[in-house]
């Protein structure tokens, strides 16, 4: 059975992955449906009758709210309320077993199983017996259900369009100090600032790769001798706050939220993702010089949870990954760390 699951989930797992890796991990079709009606999937019963013409067409995908499936190895599908279909759906305008989906090579194709409401390709109804080929973005409409059939790139392109999060601009040490002793109580820096927060420490000056604020796409191989010096003793806090964002990408990128035109670090570099129970997770995105977490190199796309205090390091950038309250004590100390 085809497992669904919101489009936001799906966002929350794959929107921070390159391009290359979601087509590696996702190579079949998905099916998104726009408009999820509440209710047991599986519960069979008497088909709800509905008029097609009162049905509103112009619905479009909305993160939280419309559900995706992956069709996975499979070459045929069935649709519909029963449990024994494939990919099951509650609607009460779908028959128990409403449609059903078949690959021929490349092609996929549609056909009605007989159903009360009929299955729609792009608004006209399908023949009985009639097996209609399927182009990606195909809308269909199964009962009062309707659905988009995506390829694997236009998933990507549709989570990312959707997932988008603004560009997170860099405060200084001194700033938050000036703000945090103005607020004077801990509670009141908290209620204000809740976090968390990215202190990078960035080497001071211009770096070679960002002449003219022009981003270089080519990062520069670090030795591992290299990988292992600190900079520690000439660099600048950066700091950038969390608190609205839920997917942080890291990297040289204009697309990225945190933009670091560093020589020693990728286009997309690294994702820092917010999970259900706010706790949050640093993914690598397959930088070439390394994500590492107090030291240890993550895997490709591998991820770790993070603690406040966790050390991330991008290539030979220092970062620290802080809730308030330590980022308040790292501001107090900061000039006797380093």
């Amino acid at each position: 059975m085809a497992q669904w699951q919101s489009l936001a989930d799906l966002a929350k797992g794959c929107a921070a992955l390159p391009k290359g890796a979601f087509q590696e991990k996702y190579s079949s079709p998905f099916l998104l449906e726009l408009n999820p009606e509440e209710g047991e999937i599986g519960n069979a019963g008497e088909t709800r009758v509905f008029e097609a013409d009162a049905v509103a067409t112009d619905l479009a995908p909305s993160l939280n709210k419309s559900l995706i499936v992956s069709f996975g190895d499979g070459e045929g599908f069935t649709l519909g309320r029963s449990e024994g279909c494939d990919i099951p759906c509650s609607h009460s305008t779908i028959s128990d077993n409403h449609c059903r989906f078949d690959c021929f090579g490349s092609i996929w194709a549609i056909k009605d199983e007989e159903s009360r409401n009929g299955t729609f390709v792009n608004g006209r109804r399908l023949g009985s017996g009639e097996q209609s080929p399927l182009k990606f973005g195909t809308k269909i409409m199964t009962g009062s259900a309707q659905f988009l059939f995506l390829s694997p790139d236009d998933a990507f392109e549709l989570i990312q369009e959707l997932s988008r999060e603004p560009r997170i601009r860099p405060r200084s040490l001194g700033k938050y100090r000036s703000e945090f002793k103005e607020l004077g109580e801990a509670e009141a820096v908290r209620d204000k600032f809740p976090g968390p927060f990215l202190v990078v420490q960035a080497p001071k000056g211009r770096d070679a790769s960002a002449k003219n604020n022009a981003v270089d796409n080519n990062t520069i191989t670090l030795s591992e001798e290299e990988l292992k010096k600190s900079v520690n003793k000439n660099v600048t806090d950066a700091i950038f706050d969390l608190g609205n964002h839920n997917l942080v990408r890291i990297g040289r990128a204009t697309v990225t939220q945190i933009h670091l035109p560093l020589g020693a670090v990728s286009n997309l570099h690294c994702a820092l993702v917010r999970n259900e129970d706010s706790s949050w997770n640093v993914q690598d995105l397959g930088a070439k010089n390394g994500t590492y977490v107090w030291g240890d190199r993550l895997p490709p796309q591998g991820c770790k949870t993070l603690e406040s205090g966790t050390e991330i390091t991008l290539g030979n950038i220092k970062s620290i990954f802080f809730n308030t309250e330590d980022l308040l004590t790292y501001a107090t100390h900061r000039d006797t760390l380093v």
